[in-house]
């Protein structure tokens, strides 16, 4: 950030003065010098050298200057920091490697990707609906293939920095293009198209906003460039209902090339996880319906970042072209996946697709699927007005069986009305060895029914029942579920914003290890010893407590 040095002075400096919004007053400044009528140097008592200096130092390091300015507290609070800088550089050089030479770029209220591209002599059109800060760059770089336009996100207005005789017509860009033309160019967009949708009581919003937002630039823009890069929600990759069936259709169409998770704390959005998905927007017949996924790799960041972030994505042009060469080779765990293996784990989640999901077990005899091994159950709610159950299964209870689930008691009393079914409360029948894991809040944690309860308990709704197909085989998969394996392998299909969840699509797919008669004899062995270790040191607790509360009932009499 050293090259932003003097611009970083003059928005002290202007910022000392009183001068609201002081970034935006600095570029404003330098945009008037560059273009020969400066009004506001004598104003704010700044000399014209001085501003002359610190526009050609701005010029020549406009990306830096941009750089330290996303990551602003005032650019965060207007919502201009959608991106950042180490995620700018990834799509940048996704672009560069692609051998792009146009780029369509939305959602970029900062210029931090287009005035890459156009450092790096790509031409760029810009598209936005305030045109302040993408003009004052613009004009600042004095670049001619750099276009800013001022439109909606979704292409429609007629307004741009260039001079007279620049293309001004309402179906900009969206003439018909040469095919040369055409395979040269790309989009780049940060969905979706319109900043706060997610957030509080509109966070499920997110994926479909998406999604949506994704299919129309696909329709309006699709015949005038070659390829889309664009950030898109996690959650748009796993989630049902219509975003299902968009990837569906995305991927029927053939136009998906490759999908990259960016790391946990890079997001753009404090709340939500983001990943790049790229596209084609013709079929290639050359990819084979295959997709090259990957989780991207993950560097400290020099400092504490936007938001706290102390780690930023990685990029390089190696990198890149691994991505747009779909190498498996290489750094980092690039895969190729056919259709068929993503429609098994019905999801384009990298971390799902690589995470030890049904795609292992595809791949290699020596693992199954949970689905294969258990029938999973969700537990029922009990009907309204019914009596509760006397005993109940807690969360609490479940972290702390080692192995087997102790129950509580639910009714307190007979006039309080506790004996009734509250709202949202769920109910189980549970047999001998099933497995009780928790999918939603502290999701992972397991637990082993001893004995059938012969009844109803409650059992929280947060909570799936795991029911063996094979009774020898449960004690076995309780402890591979319990190991650091199997620990992994649930925290990689473990999604979520707000609520961390696991679905039980994913779960189902989970690839868990065929279970020899030696495990299922050894696992028999060993929760057998563990069992009795467990009820030695309830033993030793319950004396211990009594212990205590003998002395302190000593102790009140003879201080009494």
């Amino acid at each position: 950030m050293e090259n932003s040095g003097a611009f970083r002075e003059l928005v002290s400096t202007l910022s000392n003065r009183g001068v609201p919004d002081a970034y935006r007053a600095a570029l404003s400044l330098l945009a008037e010098t560059h273009g020969g009528a400066p009004q506001q140097p004598s104003q704010l008592f700044l000399s014209e050298t001085y501003v002359g200096s610190v526009l050609e130092a701005t010029k020549a390091h406009l990306v830096e200057v941009l750089d330290w300015v996303s990551l602003s507290d005032t650019a965060r609070r207007r919502g201009e920091a959608m991106l950042t800088p180490d995620i700018a550089q990834l799509l940048a050089d996704l672009v560069i490697e692609g051998g792009h030479s146009s780029a369509i770029v939305l959602q970029d209220p900062l210029c931090l990707v287009a005035s890459r591209l156009a450092r790096m002599g790509v031409c760029v059109e810009q598209y936005c609906s305030d045109l302040e800060v993408p003009k004052l760059c613009a004009a600042i770089a004095s670049m001619p293939a750099w276009t800013v336009v001022e439109r909606d996100v979704y292409g429609y207005g007629s307004q741009s920095n260039q001079a007279a005789g620049a293309r001004m017509d309402e179906s900009l860009p969206c003439t018909s293009p040469s095919t040369a033309e055409r395979d040269k160019g790309v989009l780049i967009a940060a969905l979706p198209l319109v900043p706060g949708v997610s957030g509080g009581v509109h966070a499920k919003q997110l994926p479909y906003a998406a999604s949506e937002d994704l299919r129309a630039i696909m329709f309006r823009y699709g015949a005038t460039i070659a390829r889309l890069i664009v950030l898109v929600p996690s959650s748009m990759l796993y989630r049902t209902g219509k975003a299902a069936e968009f990837r569906r259709d995305l991927l029927s169409s053939g136009l998906v090339e490759a999908v990259l998770e960016l790391p946990n704390g890079t997001t753009p959005l404090a709340t939500h996880q983001y990943s790049v998905l790229v596209l084609r927007t013709t079929r290639n017949p050359a990819a084979e319906e295959s997709v090259f996924v990957m989780n991207l790799p993950e560097r400290a960041s020099p400092a504490t970042r936007g938001r706290g972030r102390r780690v930023e994505v990685e990029s390089s042009c190696e990198l890149a072209a691994q991505v747009i060469d779909r190498r498996t080779e290489g750094t980092g765990n690039g895969r190729l996946l056919t259709y068929r293996q993503i429609q098994e784990t019905g999801s384009l989640l990298p971390r799902m697709l690589l995470g030890g999901t049904c795609v292992d077990a595809y791949n290699t005899g020596s693992l199954s699927t949970l689905r294969d091994l258990v029938h999973i159950v969700r537990p029922t709610p009990l009907p309204e007005g019914a009596r509760r159950p006397r005993a109940a299964v807690t969360t609490d209870s479940i972290i702390r069986a080692l192995p087997y689930i102790r129950y509580v008691e639910t009714t307190e009393g007979k006039e309080d009305g506790s004996e009734y079914g509250r709202a949202h409360e769920t109910t189980a029948d549970l047999e001998a060895r099933d497995i009780v894991i928790v999918v939603k809040g502290t999701v992972g944690a397991v637990g082993l029914v001893e004995q059938p309860t012969n009844g109803l308990v409650v059992l929280p709704n947060s909570c799936l029942l795991l029911r063996a197909k094979s009774a020898a085989e449960a004690k076995a998969l309780y402890l591979y579920l319990k190991s650091p394996t199997g620990i992994e392998r649930l925290r990689l299909i473990v999604t979520g914003s707000t609520v961390r969840n696991i679905r039980i699509a994913d779960l189902g797919g989970l690839a868990v290890p065929s279970l020899s008669n030696r495990a299922c004899e050894l696992a028999e062995r060993a929760l057998q010893a563990i069992n009795e270790k467990t009820v030695e040191i309830q033993r030793l607790e319950g004396e211990r407590a009594q212990l205590l509360g003998n002395s302190l009932e000593e102790m009140s009499k003879i201080s009494d």
